[in-house]
């Protein structure tokens, strides 16, 4: 099972919290994460189409609360067409389930489509990874036994920044991400203008980055004669450069006077923020509703363990 099934019948759970489904509401997470499963599998369905999945179903659920597997076939049978193309309903008949209907199954469609709201939906896509993947955190799949599921054939290459001063903090995360993806391209910079500099030339020959790990503190180091103990303050490392403002450059490349034609939304990498000020920058930053922060998908303390960075591998392929 991948993290983001996992995440995804954890999610559904809560959204029927006020009802007791059939009397076991605690057996219905594991439930409704094998059946996502079932059809992630079944229906050779990518992360962009099971994170499209959740985003469709999240109101039809709340709409049909219990009737949680009606909501999410029909979240599944458009969040696949809205991502690939060449699905159609009864795909979900001849090789996933039988339990609904050809007319109910168009009937859930129609009433889903006119209710919903088609507004910013690339926007919405990455909102819904991002919960997703913050789910998934609250506790990651154990990652031992992984990689066949990690490394399928028609799985492509990863394309990492590791952004870090630490030359040790940059070993660890890229043997982590080795152990996960041996095919990946890693490539690590200890400075805001060394990340800036890789970022323009990368999408200048359309290699585009999946994920990027950010350091929050990339300048100031401890006080002279400490113990390397002591941190610094967050607003004397907010007012340098810092992983934020990496953030921000990467961001700042879908502007128009940047990059004339619009990116295709799967481009958009990952962005997970990795620091021992976690805590400190969440309390002075709110996260937002989706678990990000500032324009980084993801904010994380150090250290990262292979868990959680199965679970932000898994999540990067949108």
């Amino acid at each position: 099972m991948l993290n983001h099934t996992m995440a995804t019948g954890v999610a559904i759970s809560r959204l029927l919290d006020d009802v007791d489904v059939a009397g076991q509401n605690e057996y219905v997470a594991q439930e409704i994460a094998e059946y996502a499963e079932l059809a992630r599998v079944r229906l050779h369905l990518d992360n962009a189409a099971v994170t499209a999945a959740m985003m469709f179903a999240q109101p039809l659920v709340e709409m049909w609360k219990p009737q949680w597997k009606f909501a999410y076939t029909i979240g599944l049978s458009l969040g696949a067409k809205f991502t690939t193309e060449g699905f159609f309903i009864v795909d979900i008949i001849d090789h996933l389930t039988d339990e609904f209907s050809m007319e109910a199954l168009k009937e859930g469609e129609r009433i889903a489509v006119a209710s919903y709201d088609w507004v910013a939906m690339n926007q919405r896509l990455r909102v819904f990874r991002n919960a997703l993947v913050s789910v998934a955190l609250e506790q990651p799949l154990a990652p031992s036994g992984m990689l066949p599921i990690l490394m399928q054939p028609e799985d492509p290459a990863m394309h990492v920044l590791i952004v870090d001063d630490s030359k040790t903090v940059c070993e660890l995360h890229r043997g982590l991400l080795e152990q996960l993806r041996p095919n990946a391209r890693i490539h690590s910079c200890r400075s805001v203008e060394a990340a800036r500099t890789y970022l323009q030339q990368s999408t200048e020959r359309g290699e585009y980055i999946t994920l990027c790990l950010l350091d929050l503190n990339l300048n100031l180091p401890p006080p002279e004669g400490d113990d390397g103990t002591a941190s610094p303050l967050i607003a004397d490392i907010l007012g340098q450069p810092n992983g934020l403002t990496v953030s921000s450059e990467i961001d700042g490349m879908d502007d128009p006077a940047v990059s004339p034609v619009p990116r295709d939304f799967r481009f958009k990498p990952l962005i997970a923020l990795i620091t021992s000020h976690a805590e400190r920058l969440a309390q002075r930053t709110p996260l937002a509703a989706d678990g990000s922060i500032q324009g980084c998908d993801v904010l994380l303390p150090k250290p990262m363990t292979l868990g959680m960075m199965r679970v932000l591998v898994e999540g990067s392929q949108l």
